[in-house]
C-alpha cells in the first residue's frame, strides 16, 4: 500500500513528491559536461554574506563512516593531495564537480578559505571552512555549503559537512562524514515543518546523497591506502 498526502486537491506520493520538487529522478542520470576545470564566477555571481550554521542537531543530517588501512597522519595527507574533482565520483543521480575556483587568497587549507564549486549541471555553490583542526587526535574538518544556483537545490538554504578523523589503537583510521542541510521553510518540503525534514532525510538524505557519500568516502580510503602501499 502506497502512502500519500495530499497538495492542492489532489494525492501526490511522497517519492514521486519529492523527486518532482528537487528536479531528482531514479534512473536519470544528471547531465554530463566536460571535466576541463574552466570554473569562473559568471557575471551574474553574487559573493553572498556566510550563514551562521546551527548545530547537526537542529539540521536533517545523515552520517556515513568507512575505516582506512593507514595512519591518522597519512590519511590527513592524502585528504590534502586529492582534488575534489577526484574524490566525488562521476554517476549516479546527482551533478558532480567539475571545477573550482578561489574566492579568497592562497588555498582551500584554512578556517575562513573560500571557494566556487562548478557543477556538471552548470550550476554553482561556495564553500567556507569553518574549522580545520589536524593536530589532534581525532582530527577534524567542519565547513559550509550555500549559495546554491541549482533548480535542484531550491529546497535548501545551506549544508554543513563534517569529516572526523580518528587514529584506531591498531594504526588504521576511522572516519566520519557528517552532512546536514538546513531546509527553507518557504518552500517544498521544508514548510511542511518536521513532516517535510523527514520526507528529506528518508527520500533525499538516506538514498542518492547517502550513496554518493560512500562513494566518496571509499575513493578517499582507495587512494590514502594505495598511496601507503606504494610508501613502504
Amino acid at each position: 500500500m502506497r502512502r500519500s498526502i495530499w497538495l492542492s486537491g489532489g494525492a501526490v506520493t511522497l517519492v514521486s513528491a519529492l523527486a518532482l520538487a528537487m528536479n531528482i529522478l531514479p534512473g536519470n542520470p544528471a547531465p554530463s559536461a566536460p571535466r576541463e576545470g574552466h570554473c569562473r564566477p559568471s557575471a551574474a555571481f553574487v559573493d553572498r554574506p556566510r550563514p551562521n550554521p546551527l548545530p547537526f542537531e537542529r539540521l536533517v543530517s545523515h552520517e556515513e563512516g568507512i575505516v582506512i588501512t593507514a595512519p591518522l597522519p597519512h590519511v590527513l595527507a592524502a585528504a590534502r593531495s586529492q582534488s575534489l574533482e577526484d574524490t566525488i565520483q562521476e554517476g549516479g543521480s546527482l551533478p558532480y564537480v567539475t571545477g573550482t575556483y578561489m574566492l579568497t587568497p592562497g588555498e582551500f587549507d584554512l578556517a575562513g578559505s573560500r571557494r566556487l564549486t562548478c557543477l556538471s549541471d552548470d550550476s554553482t555553490l561556495v564553500e567556507e571552512i569553518l574549522e580545520r583542526r589536524e593536530t589532534t587526535n581525532p582530527a577534524e574538518f567542519r565547513y559550509v555549503v550555500w549559495n546554491y544556483t541549482s533548480s535542484a537545490a531550491a529546497a535548501v538554504d545551506y549544508g554543513v559537512g563534517r569529516f572526523v578523523h580518528r587514529q584506531l589503537a591498531d594504526g588504521q583510521t576511522e572516519v566520519r562524514w557528517t552532512y546536514g542541510f538546513k531546509l527553507r521553510r518557504d518552500r517544498w518540503p521544508g514548510f511542511l515543518g518536521p513532516l517535510g525534514d523527514f520526507l528529506f532525510r528518508r527520500f533525499f538524505l538516506q538514498g542518492d546523497y547517502a550513496r554518493m557519500m560512500q562513494a566518496t568516502l571509499a575513493s578517499s580510503k582507495a587512494h590514502a591506502e594505495g598511496t601507503e602501499a606504494a610508501r613502504q
